[in-house]
């Protein structure tokens, strides 16, 4: 779908598997700058995480929705933005929902949410063992399920497996063959949401860990943010 004119209301960035929210200071700096909105990270921490593989991830959803409700609240706005790095893409997704219940809550967030940009999530992954819930949820909440919201797709590319032995078997835990370019974790083609828009950035590590000390992640500075922040959101005298 084609980004609305729309001003974007409060941020949400739903932060990735076993980060802390301090993690996304920077990212939530920039963003408050180039779009004038105010931001939010969910308070989920690495905890919140380990706890989701034994009782399941329903209260990480729930976390997205309290911040998506205080948020709205604070700002007088009617729907939110959510920014879903890694497995917090997957979040988003499971928060913005649809008619299935998930963790024993049925979630309407479609209904308070504008655009989804999701920042090298696995959103397409095997059904077995620890990915299970990633494709439980993708069967639960398929592809760009609401005609209602802006959906991106944002996939590095700085790491062919190729090149890398160590690299290809981790893109293995999520594709057949590990021999594609990816973001030093997740594959491009698992971060590319079926009926979404896709954009692919060749020199994006999926993190900090992933890139040494001269990568750069999608969140790692401004030139970095600018590049996949749709252009209709930012701020006006941006330009």
């Amino acid at each position: 779908m084609a980004w609305g004119d729309k001003s974007c209301g409060p941020i949400i960035i739903v932060g990735g598997y076993v980060t802390f929210p301090a993690n996304y200071r920077g990212l939530k700096r920039i963003l408050e700058e180039i779009s004038g909105s105010e931001v939010y990270v969910t308070p989920i921490t690495p905890l919140d995480w380990l706890l989701g593989r034994f009782r399941g991830y329903g209260q990480l959803v729930f976390e997205v929705a309290s911040v998506v409700d205080k948020a709205l609240l604070e700002s007088e706005s009617d729907r939110a933005v959510l920014v879903g790095h890694s497995a917090g893409g997957i979040l988003a997704r499971t928060y913005i929902g649809g008619e299935p219940p998930y963790g024993g809550r049925r979630y309407s967030g479609h209904r308070r949410v504008s655009h989804l940009i999701t920042l090298g999530t696995p959103h397409d992954v095997p059904d077995e063992g620890r990915l299970a819930p990633i494709s439980e949820a993708d069967e639960l909440f398929p592809g760009a399920l609401h005609e209602n919201i802006h959906y991106l797709s944002v996939a590095g590319a700085a790491v062919d497996g190729n090149h890398s032995p160590a690299v290809r078997r981790r893109y293995e835990r999520f594709t057949g063959d590990g021999r594609v370019k990816g973001d030093g974790l997740i594959p491009v083609e698992s971060a590319l949401l079926s009926g979404t828009e896709h954009l692919v950035l060749d020199d994006l590590y999926h993190g900090r860990l992933y890139g040494g000390l001269r990568g750069r992640w999608y969140g790692s500075d401004r030139e970095a943010v600018e590049r996949w922040w749709p252009k209709s959101m930012f701020r006006k005298d941006e330009g």
